[in-house]
């Protein structure tokens, strides 16, 4: 098995557990405040992380013009669909706000062809019809 692979299996049973508890706690818990909260764990958690990498964020810094804004919008597009999906937890249920939201591979082919002129093969549009059916099914009989 290609580790790749491997990581994005474990992402995605990852997720699933996230979202399972992210619903418990955003019985309690407005989604906002869940977002910060999270932000804060995850970059202590990170630090240490990043401290001993080889990397640097000089590093990040200094590698180009264009890399320093798409580094600043794709923090804010991610911490943007965070407090989205939270509120999706929040005001649907965790199951139906991830049927709905795994959505998304369609709009990073869209976006990636827009954006960077990246040509999706037939077998996208193919698989991404399937996501859209099957979620459509799940919400509509579910």
């Amino acid at each position: 098995m290609e580790v790749g692979f491997a990581y994005a299996v474990g992402a995605a049973v990852t997720w699933g557990l996230v979202y399972a508890i992210d619903q418990k706690i955003l019985s309690g818990v407005a989604p906002m405040t869940l977002l910060f909260i999270d932000s804060i764990i995850a970059a202590v958690i990170m630090l240490p992380f990043v401290f001993f990498s080889n990397g640097s964020i000089k590093d990040v810094l200094v590698s180009g013009k264009t890399s320093l804004p798409l580094i600043v919008l794709s923090i804010a597009l991610a911490t943007l669909a965070n407090f989205l999906i939270f509120s999706s937890i929040k005001n649907l249920n965790a199951s139906t706000a991830s049927v709905i939201e795994i959505s998304y591979p369609f709009f990073v082919i869209l976006f990636s062809y827009i954006l960077f002129r990246s040509v999706p093969n037939f077998y996208f549009f193919i698989g991404g019809a399937f996501v859209f059916i099957g979620s459509f099914i799940i919400i509509k009989f579910a």
